[in-house]
């Protein structure tokens, strides 16, 4: 769209039947939700002024997300990453009287214990204990991100944090300030993320953008006015830029047709079961908007719950939504999915209560790399006169990806 708008003539070629990839919609019972991405991070204010600009209007989640331990459920902590930004949180209600005296005796510490912390796990470690790291971020960054907290960095997942523990004086007091009073770090459209790819679309294809999907890529040439695009289908395009929106393997492919040796990163699988329910327990919410496995159970296939219909009422109806997120090895089956989300909520889910179920498989989900491998690589294409653009050099995230285009605005 902001090529369109700059004045060049477009032409999209989608390789899957449907626009959108991780963020597309299915279908389960009467309501049509998000499959992939179902939210974006609020924090540096770029989708937000996409979304109004789309005529899209967004809320905020509701409701609060809990986290299960086998002995029981307690909501997880209004703060950054499952760090509280009080001690008033309901959060610390895991933690034993020694465990929580230690959370209160941080604001005692000097403010310059922890600022050169490098990861989220040090930074909670040398403030509040190592209880705080277990109990109140260890499942949060484990079943957010499905990554320990000494494997994400401050400057990639908190980079204001350091500052504003400079500034406050205490860890509780950074949180809350870099989080805000009753601010939600995630929204969404009201509809579900996919509305944004929809409204996209129907703004590119008025002003005579176009646009086919199950259209894949077989080879990319330099040839004509700059580049011969041909598809597996039998249609060539002549164009004078390229802007690569792919995996990261298929990136990889095309770009070796120019030459260019550059490595495909590895990519993880993401799994997930969705189902429709009409079970009335439900309508009391029994866990909020969700809840994150805190502790390994044999007995429990899945890592998380969201009781998706609660956390963004718009798809609240006859039935209730749920999405349960497994393993990678696991392909959650509908027995799965009844068994599991019945422990998670602690309501027994009938097979007669099911009116509709998926399960879901992303093969590509890109793991991070870091900034300077990510500017070689884009640099090495924009030699060749190939833009790139995706989450696999940005980021998960949706923020970081619309971010991320920016730069073939040129």
């Amino acid at each position: 769209m902001r090529l369109q708008e700059a004045g060049h003539a477009v032409e999209l070629r989608e390789a899957a039947p449907h626009l959108g990839g991780m963020i597309s919609p299915v279908r389960l019972g009467s309501v049509e939700v998000d499959s992939g991405a179902e939210a974006y991070a609020v924090r540096g204010g770029v989708v937000r002024p996409l979304c109004d600009e789309l005529g899209l209007e967004v809320a905020g989640p509701q409701g609060t997300p809990h986290i299960w331990w086998r002995h029981g459920t307690f909501p997880m902590a209004e703060g950054v990453l499952g760090i509280p930004g009080s001690l008033d949180d309901p959060a610390l209600g895991v933690l034993s009287d020694e465990e929580l005296a230690a959370v209160a005796a941080e604001a005692d510490l000097d403010r310059a214990v922890g600022s050169d912390a490098t990861t989220v796990g040090d930074l909670v470690r040398v403030r509040l204990g190592e209880a705080a790291v277990d109990k109140l971020v260890t499942p949060v960054t484990q079943g957010v991100y499905s990554m320990p907290p000494d494997r994400m960095p401050l400057s990639a997942f908190a980079p204001t944090l350091l500052e504003a523990l400079a500034s406050e004086g205490s860890l509780l007091a950074a949180v809350a300030a870099v989080r805000g009073p009753g601010t939600a770090a995630v929204e969404q459209p009201i509809g579900g993320m996919f509305q944004v790819i929809n409204a996209l679309a129907e703004r590119f294809q008025a002003a005579g953008g176009s646009v086919r999907t199950a259209a894949s890529v077989a080879s990319l040439k330099r040839g004509g006015p700059g580049f011969q695009v041909s598809l597996h289908d039998g249609e060539v395009i002549e164009a004078e830029r390229v802007v690569l929106a792919a995996p990261a393997a298929v990136t990889s492919v095309l770009l070796s047709h120019l030459g260019l040796d550059v490595p495909a990163p590895p990519v993880r699988t993401a799994r997930s079961a969705m189902l429709a329910v009409s079970t009335p327990e439900l309508a009391d919410n029994p866990v909020g908007s969700g809840v994150l496995l805190a502790e390994r159970d044999d007995t429990l296939h899945a890592r998380a719950l969201t009781h998706y219909s609660a956390k963004w009422p718009w798809a609240a109806g006859r039935e209730h939504v749920l999405r349960l997120s497994y393993p990678e090895h696991v392909l959650p089956t509908r027995a799965d999915a009844l068994r599991d989300a019945s422990r998670f909520v602690g309501v027994e889910i009938q097979e007669r209560d099911v009116t509709g179920f998926a399960s879901i498989g992303w093969e590509s989900m890109p793991t991070r790399i870091d900034a300077s491998n990510r500017d070689f690589i884009v640099e090495t294409a924009l030699e060749a006169g190939v833009d790139l653009v995706g989450a696999w050099l940005d980021g998960n995230g949706i923020a970081a990806v619309v971010s991320g285009t920016g730069r073939v605005l040129r």
